[in-house]
This record gives structure tokens, sequence and C-alpha cells, in this order.
């Protein structure tokens, strides 16, 4: 009997790559992860960054309305202020929709969506919850090792001198802020660093350099920058106008030594 061997249609033998052939796939597929996963990587936390100046100037437009004196609705305790004074910490609240801001009278704890609040960095997407019947400044938000976003504590507090030595003061907040352009509103903050240094995350002011009296800011305690774009912060100010840095206490034209007048 002829023995015959048979094979596939064409007339040519079916053969596997050989090891050279796979060499050459995994390292064409290596060179290519190399460049497009940086490429992606950096499109992502492109994105982040715009959505996170975007939310940072949501923030600086609801203020100018709450300031201006034409334009002023609800205030909340603010309301009780003589001479058009409000608390920055009821701005806050407003934003939250905490304390006297409450919007859910069915609940006393409610988780926040961080995808549509402008107070939660998207590059620092962190679990936050919100609770009824507590100020801002007794942790109405929280946890706070996970805020990301915060305020300029010098526009919430100032320092008082007694006999040369600082004290902490409320302050107090009017329709003349909003003819300081250059002054830092609202900016990228490190909640984790806030619970080591034993401070509320929702504010925080650099110490001043070549300052001859020491104030309350001076100790750097609360001093709790996040640098989470790239190695940058990003800083919304009281003009409406987003910028971004890595040393934002070196920027000639930022006016982190504004404190409203007493």
């Amino acid at each position: 009997m002829e023995n015959r061997t048979h094979r596939p249609c064409g007339g040519t033998p079916r053969r596997g790559l050989t090891l050279i052939e796979l060499l050459l796939v995994i390292s064409v597929l290596g060179l290519l992860s190399a460049i497009l996963i940086p490429a992606l990587s950096s499109g992502r936390h492109a994105a982040m960054d715009l959505k996170c100046r975007s939310g940072l100037r949501t923030i600086t437009t609801s203020f100018m309305d709450f300031a201006s004196e034409s334009g002023a609705g609800r205030r909340g305790d603010s309301d009780q202020f003589a001479a058009g004074q409000f608390r920055l910490e009821d701005f806050q609240e407003s934003i939250y929709q905490v304390d006297e801001f409450w919007n859910d009278p069915t609940e006393d704890r409610v988780t926040i969506d961080s995808r549509t609040l402008p107070l939660a960095c998207p590059a620092s997407p962190a679990t936050l919850e919100r609770r009824s019947g507590v100020p801002c400044s007794r942790g109405a938000v929280g946890p706070r090792k996970n805020i990301s976003v915060g305020f300029n504590r010098r526009l919430d507090t100032t320092t008082r001198f007694i006999d040369d030595r600082a004290f902490p003061q409320n302050a107090y907040v009017t329709e003349k802020i909003l003819n300081y352009a250059d002054v830092p509103l609202v900016f990228d903050v490190d909640g984790e660093k806030s619970a080591a240094n034993n401070v509320i995350p929702y504010y925080s002011a650099p110490p001043l350099a070549r300052q001859d009296i020491p104030d309350i800011y001076s100790s750097g305690r609360y001093w709790i920058p996040s640098f989470r774009h790239r190695g940058s912060m990003n800083v919304a100010f009281i003009g409406g106008h987003v910028l971004s840095s890595r040393q934002p206490t070196q920027e000639p034209w930022w006016r982190w030594d504004y404190e409203p007048e007493m």
C-alpha cells in the first residue's frame, strides 16, 4: 500500500513561532507598553488636574456670591452679624451643606459623592461623610484624614497680640475682601498630615518668611499642603483664578500674609 503524507490546502506545512520570533514579539510589546502606559497615565493625571481646577474655580465663584452684599443670600449663623460681616466657616458649611445648611431631614449621616463635590480633589478620591447638627469646626465632615481641599486659615483665624504674645482671634470677613484678588482662598491640603499635627484639615496657612514678630502660624503646625498633582499644589484665589506651584509660599504675588481687618 502506498504511504502518502496529507498536507493542508496550499501545500505548506504549519509551524509555530521560532524562539527568535517570539522574543521579537515580546520586545515589540514591551516597547509599546513603555510608550503607551506613561502616555495614558499622563492623560489620566491631566484629567484629574483639570477637574480639580474646575472644582476650585466653582468654589471661588460661590464665594464671590456669598461675600457680595448685592448678591448675598442666606449666610447661616453669619446673618446675625452687623455691617455685612460673615465667618468663612459659614461659607464652607454652605458648600458642604452641614450644620445650619443641612438639607436632608431624614438622615443624620450622609456619604458625600466626591465626584460632584468641589471640596474633594479627584486625585485623592477618598470617601467622605457629613453629619447633621455639627459645625465644620467640630468635625461635621470626615474622616479628617480624607479631607483633600481646605481654606486659607488666615481668613478664619487671625493673630491678636497682647504684650507681644500671639493669640488666635476669630476673623470676620466683609465684601471688601473681593478687592484682594491675589489672596489664596482654597487649595489642596493633606488630611493625613493634619492628623499628625493634631489640627483640623479644613483650614491651613503657612508660616511667613522674614517675620519680625512670630504669630500663631510661625510654628508651621497649620501648614498642611498637598502636592498631589505631579508635585504641584493647586490654589484658587479670591479673584477667581487657579494656579499651580511646587513652591506656593515662594510665589512673589501670592498674598499669604493677608488677614481681614479687625
